[in-house]
């Protein structure tokens, strides 16, 4: 009778035996349509509302990100989701990117600049979060599935931004920029966005699974993908997209279709991009409005007609059998040994023109390393191989490792970084090669931290496209290599500052992680330790955020001269995020107009104290001193503060007439 009984209890339920005999779609709560609709609702607000590099925009996106991973870890932790799995590399990548995440919010105890790496390491919370979300989707919806939809988001994006052509309102500032940018903020970010796009659409377009409407729309999508990628003026993510697009073809095994589909996308791109080149109002800086729309009245007719070029080519073309392998394999061949012919002949003449081997050598070096500016808009710009100062931040990243190998100088310092290292005026927030910011803000530790995850992520994907199959291997692919592509363009840019990219790339490596699920289990004490996590990030995202509206409360109660309100608002505005440096400013502002120098000049310094290595501080007590009178004071403030960036002409000024003699 006992025996029974246990062999009873550990029978599965009716529930949990369908639940585990059914595909991850249906299963039970139709939690594929749930977690769908979480991950959609994610992923179209970081591709069109990330706020750019801004931490207060971002702060929507941020705490979307935490509530939506937050809500769907609970769920799967008390046995209501299936729950994913994951394998070596797997718990390797979410290991080494929690290290590095982790490391990050450590930092802010010896960061140059706390406030900063605070601000970084909520953004990177962020992202942790868009890979729980990914991990999830991962675990109910096929690869196909996700690739789909991501494949409709980026066709969106796309639309959005060349419609800024035709529509210039829809842009804020198209007037002055005509690079293409909107709606992530940066033309180097969108064209990544494009080089994903782009690789999609070649999967949609040799997909033989899906049906001519689906498979001429990717063509469509590819067609897109490349008249927005060198809109952006972006020369990384041209070079990006069209390594992702050779990777395709060499990998997927349909390269006949994809280079029917290419060139086909490249043919109807063309005339669109030459009336675009020839159109002040399309590509031209500092254009009038009304220029804009009248260039973009017609560029938008050329776009919807090559469009639909390229949709009703694509449709006739891929609906028809076609001709036989042997031609197919003949065809391939060809055009791989045309295309390098015309590759060689290009350098060779490069090399004849410059007099031989060793000076091309020399003259392409010292075009890269060069300390000169590309013209944002030029038809200069594109084949130059100027490195765009990128040689000269990467070597003041790599001063700042050798100055703090061990843990670096703090997450996201390198502007403090760029002002004290830094030989010319330009100043920029990060060095433009994701690594080496991450040697020069977390040291050698950081460094380990983020290449294991980058490594594990790599070795996810070549583990997941390897195990898949049919059409399911040709989603994983185009994923996997959407993917590379933003840590190619890592090496170059700063996409790590943006949610679009970044937020994409995580759920993308999310969902190549999961494996196939393992038996339910409910685990109520994680759950509610999840929920708390979440509850703990989100706190540490809100705070900065409130400090930031206290500082501006007290900055307008400035401009309304209630003095003491103000004081009293940058006092809590402190009080909200101590490391911030604003209120302290704001809270000096408004003692020393209530004529309370004392305690001006103890906030003035107390932000000096914070961050010594830090000019801006060091400039305003000394301005504050040279406001009150101590001319001698004053002058040795501002000397440091021009000690440590001496393009500060502002401060070189305040400092000169501080320490000119009396008359």
């Amino acid at each position: 009778m006992q025996t029974e009984q246990l062999e009873r209890s550990a029978a599965p339920t009716p529930r949990l035996a369908a639940w585990q005999a059914s595909p991850p779609v249906n299963r039970r709560f139709n939690a594929s349509a749930l977690v769908l609709a979480a991950a959609t609702g994610l992923m179209v607000a970081a591709l069109f509302f990330g706020g750019g590099t801004d931490d207060v925009d971002f702060l929507p996106v941020a705490l979307t990100a935490l509530f939506v991973a937050g809500g769907l870890a609970v769920a799967v932790l008390a046995g209501w989701l299936p729950r994913p799995g994951l394998d070596g590399p797997g718990l390797a990548f979410f290991a080494f990117l929690g290290g590095f995440v982790a490391w990050s919010g450590l930092s802010v105890w010896w960061s140059i600049a706390p406030d900063l790496s605070w601000n970084l390491f909520n953004r990177e919370l962020a992202y942790i979060g868009f890979a729980v979300v990914g991990l999830c989707v991962g675990a109910v919806a096929s690869r196909r599935t996700v690739a789909t939809g991501l494949a409709v988001a980026l066709g969106a994006v796309i639309a959005w931004a060349l419609a800024g052509k035709v529509f210039p309102s829809l842009v804020a500032g198209g007037e002055e920029v005509a690079r293409l940018r909107s709606p992530v903020g940066y033309w180097n970010a969108l064209a990544l966005l494009c080089a994903a796009a782009a690789v999609l659409g070649l999967w949609l377009a040799t997909d033989r699974a899906r049906g001519r409407v689906a498979r001429a729309a990717g063509a469509v999508l590819l067609f897109g993908a490349l008249v927005a990628v060198v809109l952006t003026y972006s020369r990384s993510g041209i070079a990006v997209t069209a390594l992702a697009a050779l990777a395709w073809i060499a990998l997927s095994g349909t390269a006949f279709e994809s280079l029917a589909v290419l060139g086909l996308a490249v043919l109807a791109a063309v005339p669109v991009l030459v009336y675009a080149f020839l159109s002040p109002g399309i590509t031209d800086d500092g254009q009038a409005y009304s220029v804009r729309r009248h260039d973009g009245a017609i560029f938008a007719p050329v776009l919807l007609l090559a469009a639909a070029g390229v949709g009703l080519a694509a449709y006739w073309l891929l609906g028809r059998t076609g001709p036989s392998p042997r031609i197919r394999r003949t065809a391939v061949r060809v055009t791989a040994i045309v295309l390098v012919v015309v590759a060689c002949a290009g350098l060779i003449a490069s090399v004849a023109r410059a007099g031989g081997p060793e000076p091309w050598i020399e003259a392409r070096w010292h075009d890269f390393t060069s300390a000169k500016d590309v013209p944002s808009q030029s038809s200069s710009r594109l084949p130059s191989l100027s490195s765009n100062n990128r040689w000269m931040w990467w070597n003041e990243a790599w001063s700042s490792f050798e100055d703090a190998p061990g843990k670096g100088r703090g997450a996201n310092t390198f502007q403090l970084v760029n002002l004290l290292e830094r030989t010319t005026p330009i100043f920029v927030t990060q060095p433009h090669n994701l690594f080496l910011q991450a040697l020069s803000d977390t040291g050698i530790v950081g460094f380990l931290l983020l290449l294991g995850a980058a490594v594990a992520g790599v070795l996810v994907a070549m583990r997941t496209v390897r195990r898949a199959t049919g059409p399911e291997r040709l989603a994983a692919l185009a994923l996997a290599l959407a993917a590379g592509a933003y840590v190619v363009q890592s090496l170059v840019d700063v996409d790590w500052d943006f949610v679009a990219v970044s937020g994409f790339l995580f759920f993308v490596v999310g969902v190549l992680t999961t494996r196939p699920v393992r038996q339910e289990e409910a685990s109520p004490g994680w759950a509610l330790g999840a929920a708390a996590v979440v509850c703990v990030a989100v706190a540490s995202l809100v705070l900065p955020w409130l400090s930031v509206r206290k500082t501006d409360d007290a900055n307008a109660a400035i401009g309304q001269l209630d003095f003491a309100r103000a004081a009293a608002d940058a006092s809590s505005a402190h009080s909200l995020n101590p490391l911030a440096l604003d209120p302290l400013y704001a809270l000096g502002l408004a003692e020393t107009l209530r004529g309370r120098l004392a305690e001006a000049q103890l906030a003035y310094a107390r932000a000096v104290r914070d961050q010594p290595d830090n000019p801006e501080p060091w400039f305003n007590l000394g301005d504050f001193e040279l406001q009150a009178g101590d001319r001698k004071t004053a002058c040795a403030f501002l000397k440091q503060a021009t000690v440590l960036d001496p393009f500060d002409k502002t401060a070189v000024a305040e400092r000169n007439e501080a320490c000119a003699p009396k008359a």
